[in-house]
């Protein structure tokens, strides 16, 4: 059960998805976030939620930003607006409150609540994702500076970004690379954007890549410890984006059970047996997976990320995922419903979202299958 608070919290966001975001039929005609849509997050106060009341923030931790993610896509009925806002709040959180210095913290947490300044985490490259052994992006010492060379890529929310959080190699030793994490203005002389990349899904939230061409920075933009981003960043960050993306799957979901359910009455169809069924089947795991999203923030709010308990829940989320959106499909290729733009754009982006990184979920799945055998 929510507390008070929270209740109150998704209350207001229902309310204000309803109003912002799901009257926007044109949305998936974007593959930029509307700056009116990202002024309306900025006066909501949306940016500023996980973020201390001391850096101008709303205050709250990863249960309320979970609680927020789900009621905007639930009642917005747009995955990619709430992937666009959830990265911004996870970034936010995790990376400039959770490894900033002090004057760090006070230069970006009060532009990043705001909405003033928009975060990207920048690990991945093109071709080769984000495996370390692959990763070539360089940060050269200079004068108590670092020349940062490289490309980067599948950058989510990278074309509208103000702040990159960039990965770069700064030391390698017998072919181990470890990586530190900077601080990067796109104003910074030598950062140029690549094309924007069109997923031909999750719109309106930008995707996209940089390049770095002897970007020069400062010894304080190292975000975090220096050579150790990639285990202290890059592998939890993984992690918790898992752990924070299934508040959007739920809000789709519970969206999408919505719509349905309204076709029904709106075409004056009575569902048969075996579609009540199918639609108690999606209900009722929707719901589960809710309560598993509000206890695995919970768990984020109460440890780290690094908790062993999130990957088995992460694992069963995906596949409790799938399962929901195998059984709306069914029931609307059998009924023969008449589905509208909205739910047909939603249910694209849902079943889209859950094949990226499923190779990497398979992998960790056997992983994990592979332990029990093991000693």
């Amino acid at each position: 059960m929510l507390s008070g608070d929270l209740v109150a919290l998704k209350e207001s966001v229902c309310a204000f998805a309803g109003k912002a975001i799901a009257p926007r039929t044109d949305l998936s005609d974007y593959t930029i976030l509307p700056p009116e849509v990202h002024e309306a997050f900025v006066s909501e106060g949306l940016y500023g939620l996980g973020i201390p009341v001391a850096y101008e923030g709303r205050g709250g931790g990863w249960l309320h930003i979970a609680v927020t993610a789900q009621a905007i896509v639930e009642n917005g009925f747009n995955l990619g607006c709430g992937l666009s806002w959830l990265m911004h709040a996870v970034i936010s959180r995790y990376l400039f409150f959770g490894f900033g210095t002090d004057a760090q913290k006070l230069a970006f947490l009060p532009d990043l609540a705001s909405g003033r300044k928009i975060p990207c985490l920048a690990i991945s490259e093109p071709g080769v994702g984000a495996h370390p052994k692959h990763l070539k992006t360089r940060a050269s010492a200079l004068d108590g500076s670092f020349s940062i060379s490289g490309e980067k890529a599948y950058l989510t929310n990278g074309p509208i970004a103000d702040l990159y959080v960039v990965l770069a190699i700064t030391r390698e030793e017998e072919g181990r690379k470890s990586f530190t994490a900077f601080i990067v203005p796109s104003s910074t002389p030598g950062l140029t954007r690549t094309p924007l990349l069109d997923l031909g899904f999750l719109r309106p939230c930008p995707h996209g890549g940089i390049v770095l061409d002897g970007c020069v920075v400062p010894g304080e933009s190292i975000l975090g410890r220096k050579h150790h981003a990639y285990t202290d960043i890059s592998l939890p960050f993984r992690q918790l984006e898992d752990t924070m993306m299934m508040g959007l799957f739920v809000g789709g979901s519970k969206a999408q059970v919505r719509l349905i359910a309204d076709a029904f009455r709106e075409q004056g169809r009575e569902p048969s047996k075996d579609a009540a069924f199918l639609m108690g089947e999606a209900v009722s795991t929707a719901d589960s997976l809710e309560i598993l999203a509000h206890e695995a923030a919970n768990t984020l709010d109460a440890s780290d990320t690094g908790n062993p308990g999130l990957l088995p829940v992460t694992l069963f989320a995906r596949r409790a995922a799938k399962d929901i959106q195998d059984a709306l499909i069914d029931i609307v290729q059998k009924t023969g419903l008449e589905m509208g733009k909205a739910y047909n754009i939603l249910t694209n982006d849902l079943v889209s979202s859950m094949k990226i990184a499923g190779n990497v979920a398979n992998i960790k799945q056997e992983r994990l299958g592979r332990s029990l055998f093991s000693g």
